[in-house]
């Protein structure tokens, strides 16, 4: 154990790919199976006897425990076979006799990978020694949780319903919402160790095909042992690892999946994953809750103008509290002035100081509430938050005026309603914070100039990132952006 855990970390992936081990020219029968397979403990080896060419045959039949439904076996496939044994009306070969006596579509194989890829992703296998082939019945039977609601997109007016970690059920959810001819999901295989089946999902006569062409390449270029964060598939798929800003929209959410997908997105489901991928993502999208176009249009407007000031205030109000203070303090009045400067005589540290203390202490706060079990975690923000509010104060750590400051920003980034595109304005806040510490409001101007500049540079699958505000000639600046026009 403790060498291969060495050998893990030394190495840090997987040499060799799933189709590297195998070889192409084993046959298909038991032995190649258990060749690859092994003794493993969840795979299982059974035997059946079947009437074929007049002479009663046993013939083997592999599968993985866990994940095939063995009740849709037996009664789809086992009893009609075993009818036919039994009256001897079995016919010249196997496959002869598996597709006129079953009741369930199969598949007869000769390839060696296909029938292990095919059993490792639940079908199950009956082996023809003679024929050097094996007949596949795709019988997947994980254990599933059910539906349940979103547990990070709350709901107020809409479905209630999330995506689980299995995809086929995620695609009878899709078809669920999008009853159309023109609905299409292609079929995708993505990891070397682990083949994990991926499906890409499109509007045929809406998307864009070129965007659709420039996708699949992506994804057939991923190079991975396995996928088993969306995270990781997602700077794989974009290619831009080192971007602070998300380009792939995630959600869970079926109605937000499939909405994006009438508009001509693409979506992308992944075995596995209880989330969802939708690409080309741009700005505005981020700024989009499901919930608005389940309110009043003017509501729906009013509260996304106010999530763009409040974003602009998140970023940006840390680092103009520290312009003020060190550079230009004759933009205050006499009285908020006067005010200021009699909470700043007995606190022990500087403006600067200050900041970066109350800063640091929501980013704690932040990620303790986030990482405790539920039944507590509630609990740890509240009261981290009397601590620091009152014994910080008690203690001249802190004046009123930074905490009313970091309060108002803190909540200001609770309004963006996703989570990646939140998490890249927390990054910007410290970088507008540091422009405040050499340049006052000068360096915060730079710094607005720089993020606008490189958020104009930046292209998901082709797609600028700041359309439709930079793109179009605006001609679709009003249609969906800060506002929404009633349906």
């Amino acid at each position: 154990m403790v060498i291969c855990v060495f050998d893990m970390w030394r190495y840090g992936k997987i040499t060799k790919s799933f189709e590297d081990k195998i070889n192409p020219n084993d046959e298909v029968n038991l032995a190649s199976i258990k060749k690859y397979l092994g003794e493993s403990q969840d795979v299982a080896y059974r035997e059946i006897k079947l009437a074929i060419g007049g002479s009663e045959k046993i013939l083997p039949v592999v599968f993985i425990e866990g994940i095939v439904n063995l009740d849709i076996f037996d009664d789809m496939v086992l009893k009609p076979l075993q009818k036919i044994g039994r009256v001897g009306g079995g016919l010249a070969s196997i496959e002869e006799t598996v597709y006129n006596t079953c009741h369930i579509n199969a598949l007869a194989e000769t390839d060696i990978k296909t029938v292990l890829s095919d059993i490792l992703n639940g079908s199950v296998a009956i082996v023809s020694e003679e024929e050097k082939k094996a007949v596949l019945f795709d019988l997947k039977g994980f254990m599933v949780r059910g539906l349940s609601e979103p547990a990070n997109e709350a709901v107020i007016k809409g479905p209630r319903s999330a995506f689980v970690e299995v995809m086929r059920m995620n695609t009878a959810l899709v078809r669920r919402y999008i009853r159309s001819v023109d609905l299409k999901m292609d079929g995708m295989f993505v990891g070397k160790a682990s083949s994990i089946p991926v499906a890409m999902i499109y509007i045929d006569s809406v998307v864009d095909k070129n965007i659709l062409q420039l996708v699949k390449e992506r994804i057939n270029q991923i190079e991975c042992d396995n996928m088993l964060s969306v995270g990781d598939f997602e700077e794989k798929l974009t290619g831009k690892r080192y971007s602070i800003f998300p380009q792939a929209l995630v959600t869970e959410r079926p109605d937000r999946f499939c909405s994006n997908i009438m508009e001509g997105k693409i979506g992308i489901l992944i075995d596995g994953l209880p989330t969802a991928v939708i690409v080309p993502a741009v700005l505005n999208m981020y700024y989009q809750a499901t919930d608005d176009y389940s309110n009043n249009y003017a509501i729906a407007g009013f509260v996304r103008v106010i999530r763009y000031i409040c974003s602009v205030i998140a970023m940006t109000l840390p680092a103009a509290y520290i312009a003020v203070m060190c550079y230009h303090p004759e933009l205050l009045n006499n009285a908020v002035a006067s005010a200021i400067i009699g909470s700043k005589q007995e606190t022990m540290l500087s403006t600067v100081q200050q900041v970066f203390f109350i800063m640091l202490a929501f980013e704690v706060l932040i990620e303790s509430g986030i990482r405790m079990p539920r039944t507590i975690g509630p609990a740890v923000p509240l009261i981290g938050g009397l601590i620091i509010g009152e014994a910080a104060m008690v203690a001249n750590l802190l004046s009123p005026v930074v905490l009313i400051v970091s309060a108002i920003t803190a909540v200001g980034g609770f309004m963006i309603p996703n989570q990646d595109f939140f998490n890249a304005v927390r990054i910007f806040r410290y970088i507008f914070v540091i422009s405040a510490i050499f340049g006052g409001f000068f360096g915060i101007a730079l710094c607005a100039i720089a993020l606008i500049y490189y958020l104009c540079t930046i292209e998901s699958f082709e797609v600028p990132y700041m359309a439709p505000f930079a793109a179009n000639e605006g001609r679709a600046l009003l249609s969906d952006t800060f506002f929404r026009k009633p349906g």
